[in-house]
């Protein structure tokens, strides 16, 4: 067993080791990121896509959520500039599993990291296969449109139609390669890390919204259908504040893989053919004004009643620890059960990037854990919500103080206002020669 000051030095000596990388243009990072690869470590990987529907019901349906929960000063592009495209999924299968059995008819579905803008399914195998080994049910990785070609909403519906689409596999879909059969909601769990984590609670507060309508129901490849919530939501490092606005972000003193301004804003960050944008805009993912739009932050969201059990896991150095911690918050105070998991000393996505530590490892095993039971409906998940920190060096559990309700670290109207004064502040992004007139124009 390592000691406290051998685990404190992994993490410090990763974080210099991210944080040392070279700048790459975005449209290389998206093709470095993007490819196919070999399946390893004990997992059956198929190939597949969920097809876009001919009907336009559930794209309609996410612009209406999207306008009841706008604010004045929001601006969204029209429906008609955006399209349902076929999705692409990995479907992974842990070759050797003890709970095949019982979790057969089960799904998690995956969204990866990377802050919406690279990466892919296939570089979070580390994670799908490890949950498909431990869980024993299938892991349908999701393949979302990256910003910043396709802004918010497009990655939102497209997690959207790979949850209707396990619910409602399409003809199509069922003469496929890798297709499911059908998956009750209730045996569906959402997960996913860093930006993954921001669409898994997107998707499920848009269903939490769909689902107050008087006729809940969508045309969906033919059928007239519903949308029912998940078993839960289970999330690890998530990117919950798009605003970047919160104490623990904007620490100056923070040890972790992140940054305070993500590196496509830096005055030295690359241009290239995608990025800056065709016009200019302030963030990859959406204008600035957007940013604190409750599907787009998902810390922004004031009502989370009547959405299913959600487990958190957070680094406690993490820059984005605040922002997970003002959704478990808001969330428990409105009757969600919550289960946060907090790990000292550790960083952001720590359970990949510092794998060589036991946090790494029991994180994985909780995750695992809190998936099973969410797909049982366990009457644990009818218990209080908790939260826990694991210390250094051996993971000892010990309880929070004041719980999951007092993690918040300021009022939550507080949080809004910060959200307001930081998009506010935000200038176009026109390139790194152009950037100091960038900051003297707004679109």
């Amino acid at each position: 067993m390592s000691t406290v000051e051998e685990q404190q030095q992994t993490v410090r000596n990763t974080c210099r080791t991210y944080l040392s990388l070279p700048l790459v243009p975005i449209s290389q990072l998206q093709a470095q990121s993007s490819g196919k690869r070999t399946a390893k470590g004990g997992a059956v990987i198929e190939q597949s896509n969920f097809p876009a529907p001919p009907e336009n019901d559930l794209k309609n349906a996410l612009f209406k959520v999207i306008e009841q929960l706008k604010s004045p000063e929001h601006e969204f592009m029209s429906s008609a500039r955006i399209s349902h495209i076929d999705v692409g999924v990995e479907f992974i299968r842990g070759k050797c599993t003890e709970n095949r059995a019982n979790y057969g008819d089960a799904a998690i579905l995956y969204m990866h990291g990377r802050g919406l803008y690279f990466s892919s399914p296939a570089e979070y195998r580390v994670s799908t296969v490890r949950l498909a080994r431990l869980t024993g049910a299938v892991v349908a990785s999701t393949s979302y449109r990256l910003c910043p070609q396709n802004t918010f909403p497009a990655p939102i519906l497209d997690v959207l139609l790979a949850y209707a689409s396990l619910l409602y596999p399409s003809t199509t879909a069922a003469a496929g390669h890798g297709s499911l059969p059908p998956i009750a909601a209730s045996r569906i769990v959402l997960a996913g890390n860093s930006a993954g984590a921001n669409l898994a609670f997107g998707l499920a507060k848009f269903l939490l919204e769909f689902n107050k309508r008087s006729d809940p129901t969508i045309l969906f490849h033919g059928q007239r259908v519903r949308l029912p919530l998940p078993g839960g939501i289970a999330v690890v490092s998530g990117w919950c504040d798009q605003t970047d606005c919160l104490p623990s972000w904007l620490n100056p003193n923070a040890i972790d893989i992140l940054t305070p301004l993500q590196p496509a804003l830096w005055p030295e960050f690359p241009a290239d053919s995608i990025w800056p944008s065709n016009p200019p805009r302030e963030h990859p993912y959406a204008r600035a004004v957007n940013l604190d739009h409750e599907l787009i932050s998902p810390a922004a969201v004031r009502d989370w009643t009547g959405a299913p059990p959600i487990w958190f896991a957070v680094g406690e150095l993490e820059r984005g620890r605040d922002g997970n911690a003002v959704v478990a918050s808001r969330a428990a105070s409105c009757g969600v059960q919550v289960t946060w998991t907090e790990w000292q000393g550790m960083c952001h996505e720590y359970m990949i990037v510092t794998h060589g530590l036991p946090q790494a490892s029991k994180t994985f095993m909780f995750w695992a854990d809190a998936c099973k039971r969410m797909i049982e409906q366990s009457e644990a998940l009818q218990s209080p919500s908790t939260a826990v920190m694991y210390l250094m060096p051996d993971c000892n559990a010990v309880g929070i103080e004041g719980g999951v309700q007092d993690l918040m670290p300021l009022p939550f109207e507080s949080v809004r206002l910060l959200m307001r004064i930081m998009n506010k502040k935000r200038p176009i992004w026109t390139g790194a020669r152009s950037r100091k007139s960038s900051k003297e124009t707004r679109l």
